[in-house]
């Protein structure tokens, strides 16, 4: 059966939706009609542009299957609510993992420029846009048992009517921002890095608290999600140290470190912690989606900083450590709103990660000619770890 994708997704903006957007950014009801009107066609086209790869197809998946199935059903409620700050920083960082800082900066540019609102306003609208969108998708997905291909191709069809949507004129607006040649990048890169941090930040998604079992059962494969990209993140860390010198004992204590970092971040929270953590949470966020956002930063951060061998190479690097600290300054935004019952369980796990990080760090901003390019983005993000970490 036919069907129009965006007509589904505004189907669930009900008024009392889209008043609740306008109540909690401070908008006029023009307003938020006029933004909507570009974001809710402007955001499906660049999910359609980086689902066009194989690695950004399994990127939006892991999000689509993430998100909570009772969101829908409860979102007036909660995007009117005090929660609706978190939610909004929750979808930003999920789009951003999907999109790339830049293309989302784009749309939500553009957003504002159509609506007469605030580029920030824009940005949490899109936010509070994301899971309303990856929830319309994950019914589609159960009710056509869609893998990651037959999900991107469902996008792909919908080609026409996404166009079809778009405002007047806004279509050029984003063509000239170059909004669709960042999506064709993000779908070469930056996505493929969400792949390997499967559903990290980008899966800060938000969820609802009601749905007590599935927080339960998610207990103790966090500690495994957590578990293998910290070891990585210790193999990188040698490898990094080794290539750019050093003396062996550095070498090794550096690796033993981060090893260690990477086996804390498991054993240094009982299950009974995380489970009372999960109990403290406000309703609509979740716990080890948050964990698991934090795992995202620590993995592409190290996968940049690796890479890094003199200025030329810090300066290619820059825009996805750039990319991370976007992501790590929303998911401390979402901390800091958190009762202190729920923080202790991510200062535990930040506080590992640190230890990993921290050695490859001092090692790159040594190199003669790096300092002075990453040090302006890094130094800023491993301060807002160190807060985090208490």
């Amino acid at each position: 059966m036919s069907f129009n994708l965006v007509d589904l997704v505004k189907d669930q903006i009900s008024d009392q939706v889209m008043g609740s957007i306008g109540n909690s950014l401070g908008l006029q009801g023009s307003q938020t009609s006029n933004a909507l009107s570009g974001a809710l066609p402007g955001l499906l086209s660049g999910l359609t542009g980086s689902s066009s790869s194989p690695a950004g197809a399994g990127a939006l998946f892991d999000a689509v299957q993430s998100q909570d199935d009772g969101f829908l059903g409860n979102m007036g409620n909660l995007l009117g609510g005090n929660q609706s700050s978190a939610i909004a920083n929750n979808g930003t960082s999920i789009l951003t993992s999907l999109l790339g800082g830049g293309t989302l900066g784009k749309l939500a540019g553009a957003v504002a420029s159509l609506s007469g609102i605030s580029s920030g306003n824009s940005s949490s609208l899109l936010g509070m846009l994301a899971p309303i969108v990856l929830g319309v998708l994950k019914k589609k997905v159960f009710d056509g048992g869609l893998n990651a291909g037959s999900l991107a191709n469902l996008l792909s069809d919908q080609k026409s009517n996404i166009n079809a949507a778009m405002p007047q004129g806004f279509s050029d607006q984003l063509q000239s921002d170059g909004f669709f040649d960042s999506i064709s990048n993000a779908a070469g890169s930056t996505v493929s890095a969400a792949k390997d941090t499967a559903a990290n930040a980008a899966d800060t998604v938000t969820g609802h608290h009601g749905d007590h079992t599935s927080h339960q059962s998610s207990g103790g494969g966090g500690f495994l999600k957590w578990l293998l990209p910290l070891i990585a993140i210790a193999v990188l860390a040698w490898l990094a140290l080794q290539y750019f010198g050093g003396s062996k004992d550095d070498v090794q204590n550096a690796a033993q470190d981060a090893a260690s970092g990477a086996a804390g971040a498991v054993e240094s929270v009982s299950d009974e912690a995380m489970q009372a953590a999960r109990d403290a949470m406000p309703e609509g966020i979740e716990l080890d989606k948050i964990t698991e956002g934090f795992d995202g930063v620590f993995s592409s951060t190290t996968e940049a900083l690796s890479g890094i061998t003199d200025a030329d190479t810090a300066t290619s690097a820059l825009p996805s450590i750039t990319e991370a600290s976007e992501k790590l300054t929303g998911l401390n935004d979402v901390v800091a709103g958190l009762p202190d019952a729920a923080k202790g369980p991510i200062a535990s796990i930040v506080n590992s990660g640190i230890g990993g990080l921290q050695p490859l760090i001092e090692k790159i901003t040594a190199i003669p000619g790096v300092g002075a390019i990453v040090e302006p983005v890094i130094g800023p993000m491993l301060e807002m770890l160190q807060g985090l970490a208490g």
